[in-house]
């Protein structure tokens, strides 16, 4: 199958979805990512990520879990909303390279560019037969709470790729470790003991037709 997944900002794909991903191309799978916008959030240039900085990381990272980058025009943090420019763009991608399954932020989240992704994706990607959400950073509220049902297990030597994977964004590994291992590390942990591994990565289904592990 060829899989593609959607990040709104460099390191949400490694959040969310980044041993899923290794794991799926290990099995013969292709692996596709696309980041749809910039991860420079600040005035100031120690805020974020400039995009010389965070191709160059996130290049190395998507190299080392297999995957395939697709680059596209960025769109200005904090300011995506839906637009038919965009769907069509990730549409016409997924057409391009015959998509199986997507891998795309959750309906729920607060971020507003993360929610944008969804609503990108929910229409670009309306004829993928499988579709999976998944949970970068935990932004939540008491309305919406993501609630996983369907997991990718790894045990706890799998799981250091993670760190791997985070920490080729230096800059923002230095600021954001310990927040991290709180906040990803330890709720993968939870995943992990509630589906009978050491840690997993855990998705909600958009759609699921025919994905074969």
């Amino acid at each position: 199958m060829n899989i593609l997944a959607v990040g709104a900002h460099w390191d949400d794909i490694e959040l969310g979805c980044s041993l899923t991903l290794k794991k799926l191309g290990e099995k013969g799978h292709k692996i596709f990512t696309v980041v749809v916008c910039s991860s420079q959030y600040g005035k100031n240039e120690d805020e974020g990520m400039n995009e010389d900085n965070a191709l160059e990381y996130g290049l190395k990272s998507f190299g080392m879990m297999g995957a395939n980058y697709i680059p596209t025009e960025k769109e200005p943090n904090s300011k995506l909303v839906y637009g038919k420019k965009i769907m069509q763009e990730l549409e016409e991608i997924a057409s391009n390279n015959k998509i199986d399954g997507v891998f795309t932020h959750w309906f729920g989240d607060v971020n507003t560019d993360h929610k944008a992704v969804w609503e990108i994706s929910r229409t670009a990607f309306r004829n993928i037969k499988n579709c999976f959400m998944y949970q970068s950073n935990s932004y939540s509220d008491n309305v919406d709470v993501f609630k996983p049902n369907f997991y990718f297990g790894f045990s706890n030597e799998e799981y250091g790729m993670k760190e791997k994977f985070l920490s080729q964004y230096e800059n923002e590994w230095s600021r954001r470790k310990d927040r991290w291992s709180r906040e990803i590390f330890e709720r993968e942990r939870y995943w992990g003991h509630v589906s009978g591994n050491d840690y997993a990565e855990g998705f909600q289904t958009g759609k699921l037709v025919d994905f074969l592990v």
